[in-house]
């Protein structure tokens, strides 16, 4: 079992379920990462060493499984294989403490990310179709 820290769609319950292929809840965790920043790739997150000032916040999960791990590295190199590596990280669990973990990192050229953020409200309101 380990942490994994989710900055973009998985943060999305229903979005992780249809990944991980199994319908229902899916216990997400608020926290955040230091010294990473991110930025925008297209319209998908990218996530790059940042500053010992940088704060990145999202959502974690523990993957209990090899298959919902595998699952989820499948995701998230779909687009491109190769633009995001699965690295180490340490996550801050909010007022439950730090855990080492694990993230995925753009593994791409930095001159193809732009500045922006994302919005998940944006993002699941995008894919209703408004």
């Amino acid at each position: 079992m380990e942490y994994y820290f989710f900055y973009g769609s998985l943060m999305d319950r229903p979005k992780l379920a249809k990944i991980l292929e199994k319908p229902g809840w899916h216990e997400l965790h608020s926290a955040k990462i230091v010294g990473w920043d991110c930025k925008m790739w297209g319209e998908y997150p990218a996530l790059v060493r940042g500053s010992p000032k940088d704060v990145i916040h999202g959502m974690a999960f523990e993957v209990r499984t090899s298959k919902e791990r595998d699952s989820l590295i499948a995701y998230e190199t779909a687009y491109e294989t190769g633009a995001y590596d699965l690295q180490d990280c340490v996550i801050d669990l909010d007022g439950r403490g730090r855990v080492n973990g694990k993230t995925f990192v753009w593994n791409g050229e930095l001159s193809s990310l732009r500045a922006g953020t994302f919005d998940l409200k944006d993002w699941k309101l995008n894919q209703e179709g408004f």
